[in-house]
Parts: C-alpha cells; structure tokens; sequence
C-alpha cells in the first residue's frame, strides 16, 4: 500500500494542472469575496444594515469556497484516475500493481493532501478578499474571532471531502473529458436550477438542504449562499456533520459504483 500511496503522490506533483487550477481560483476568490464584502460594508455603513445582520453576513464571505469553488478540487480529485485512463498510463500502474482496490484506495489517500492544499489556498483566498473588502468599506472584518478561525478549519475538511468526491467521480466516469462536462453542467447548471425549484414548495424544501452544495455550506455552519437558499423552506440546513456526512455519502456511492462497474473492466 505504501509504494502505492508514493507512487500517486509522485503522479500529482509531476504535473502542473494542479496548481494552475487552483492559483486561478484563489484569483477568483479574492475579487469575489472583495466585491461582496464592500458591498455589505456599504450597505452597513450608509444603508442602515445592522450590526447583527452584518456579523452573520461575514462568515458567508468567508465560506464562499465550499459552496462556489468545489468545482476545483472535484476536478483536481477526479483527474487522479482519469489522467491515467487518457494516457493510458493505467495499464502500467495495474501491472505493477494487480490488486486494482488498492491502487484506487492509494488514490483516495492521496486525494486527502489535495484537498487540503486547495482548501487552504481557496480559504485563505476569501479570508483576504473579504478582510480586504471590510475594512475598505469601513467595518472590522471579524477575522481574529474564534468562529472565523472554526470555518477556517471546516471550510478545508469540506473542501477534502470534495476532492475525494473526485476521485470517485473519477472512478465512475472514467473520461476525462466527461468528468469535466458532468461536473461542470451539473454544478454550473443542473444544482442550482434544482435548488431554486425545490425551494419553491414547502413539502420539497427539505431536500434542497441534501444537494451536494448545500450540504456543504453546512459543513462551514450553514452560512454560505445555497444553505442561505435552502433555509427558505420550514426545514433548515443541516448541521456540521451531518453535512459532512452527506458529502462523504456521495463520494463512497460514487467510488463503490466506480470500482464496481469500471475500474474492475478490462482495460482496453
């Protein structure tokens, strides 16, 4: 298991796409929470808004990254078995090493430091666009608070989580061109369309807080915009960890179903 674990460390660092995909959403997320932050502090500082509702908006910008940026780390998660397949470097990598449960299992070992890589340079990214944006706009931005810090920390395990979502997603479409569209279309597309429409009616409403993004607003508290969209209904947001549990749910069905019908195929 270990040599395994090695070997797809070295598979990860050997190239560059990671760390380009994730410089480009620290970019992003910089000038996002920075725009959202200025405008609740003029909002605060000449529309009236309230310092109750000012200090609940803060950790929305703060958390942006689970409920806006997974798409990264799924990605990143879910190239770790389809640059393989693309390359066809698969077919080496099960001759050297046959039992194919563990190569995927070194896999999700390895997707654990990516996750946390991401997380880390996607949160901090938002924790300095919003500072940034704050105290432009003329308000203390909250930052050394004790609960800042906790999101902190759960904003990274939701983004791990992710990456192993990835992985699985990986392992179920093995394409690396189809795990691009499906994710894309899904997160860019199909979730929130799905989560607008089921908050429009009280006796659906309740499944719109176990929509993978929602979920993982919860995981950071509940604070972001799709657990802001889900506590329309009468039924709330999930709580921390039943939101992390929600999302590790989907990351195990999708590498079972994975394992299950593709990775256990001949490689042709």
């Amino acid at each position: 298991m270990i040599p395994a674990i090695v070997s797809e460390y070295r598979k990860f660092f050997s190239t560059r796409m990671w760390w380009i995909l994730t410089l480009c959403m620290a970019v992003f997320f910089v000038a996002v929470s920075f725009g959202m932050a200025w405008l609740f502090a003029y909002q605060a500082t000449h529309n009236g808004l309230s310092d109750s509702m000012l200090q609940a908006l803060q950790p929305t910008v703060y958390g942006l990254g689970p409920s806006m940026g997974y798409i990264i780390p799924v990605i990143i998660g879910a190239f770790a078995v389809t640059s393989e397949y693309r390359h066809n470097t698969i077919v080496p990598t099960f001759l050297a090493e046959p039992r194919r449960w563990v190569v995927m299992l070194a896999k999700v070992v390895a997707g654990v430091p990516m996750g946390v890589a991401v997380g880390i340079a996607g949160t901090l990214a938002c924790l300095v666009g919003g500072g940034l944006g704050f105290t432009t706009g003329g308000v203390d931005p909250m930052l050394w608070t004790s609960t800042m810090w906790t999101n902190f920390a759960l904003s990274i395990l939701a983004y791990v989580i992710w990456a192993l979502i990835g992985v699985g997603l990986g392992m179920l479409i093995t394409s690396q061109v189809g795990v691009i569209i499906t994710v894309l279309a899904f997160t860019q597309l199909i979730e929130p369309l799905a989560n607008i429409a089921l908050n429009q009616f009280a006796g659906a409403s309740v499944l719109a807080k176990f929509l993978p993004a929602a979920a993982s607003g919860s995981v950071t508290g509940g604070t972001d915009i799709y657990a802001m969209m889900s506590m329309t209904g009468t039924d709330g947001a999930l709580g921390v960890w039943q939101g992390a549990a929600v999302l590790a749910a989907y990351g195990i069905v999708f590498g079972v179903l994975g394992y299950v019908l593709r990775i256990r195929r001949d490689v042709s």
